[in-house]
């Protein structure tokens, strides 16, 4: 995917990419306030519609997650790319979560299902725009667990608490864990050797 621009270099002058503690804790940080800004949508009821609360939260992590993610991609010109990208990616993903959510209604694991669909889908997109293939597993690993201890965390504070306040702290629990994934990823996208064709 040469349009995003992102394949790593290996020029002596190339940008080196961030540290890996800043990936992650800016990862975390950063997608818990987008994850707390899209379920806040679900949590003051701003939409009733079921089909139509989920494309809003998406539209919400769509335009604003490759923004707040932009800054751990150290590639020149990528503030203007990778929010294309992480769109397309996050798509990918909703689509995937999606089609098992309602697939299969909710039961039998859906989320998890989804979860790892959708996942699979984001990390392939993401490898091709930074030019590699290596690790794919590893990286899926990653971003997967990361992403369900959120998401799970996400859903204990939400029985506990309840209300509003529960759907919140769902969506930073959310956030946070789906941002460490993520930060990891970048991280090792822009380690990792470019690819050889």
């Amino acid at each position: 995917m040469k349009f995003f621009g992102l394949s790593v270099s290996t020029a002596a002058d190339a940008p080196a990419p961030r540290s890996l503690g800043y990936c992650l804790v800016y990862g975390t940080l950063s997608f818990a306030a987008v994850s707390a800004a899209a379920y806040s949508i679900w949590a003051f009821r701003l939409v009733r519609q079921e089909a139509v609360l989920y494309s809003a939260i998406a539209v919400v992590y769509l335009g604003l997650g490759g923004l707040a993610l932009g800054r751990l991609v150290v590639a020149p010109g990528a503030w203007k790319r990778f929010p294309l990208l992480f769109a397309a990616a996050f798509f990918a993903y909703a689509i995937g979560w999606c089609a098992f959510w309602f697939g299969l209604r909710g039961k039998s694991f859906a989320d998890l299902w989804g979860a790892l669909a959708g996942l699979a889908a984001m990390t392939w997109l993401l490898q091709s725009a930074f030019g590699t293939r290596r690790g794919f597993l590893r990286l899926l690993l990653v971003l997967f667990v990361c992403h369900s201890a959120g998401y799970y965390l996400g859903g204990e504070l939400y029985a506990h608490f309840r209300g509003s306040t529960g759907r919140l702290l769902w969506g930073v629990a959310h956030g946070l864990g789906f941002g460490a994934g993520l930060g990891y990823v970048l991280h090792a996208l822009q380690r990792a050797p470019a690819r050889t064709s």
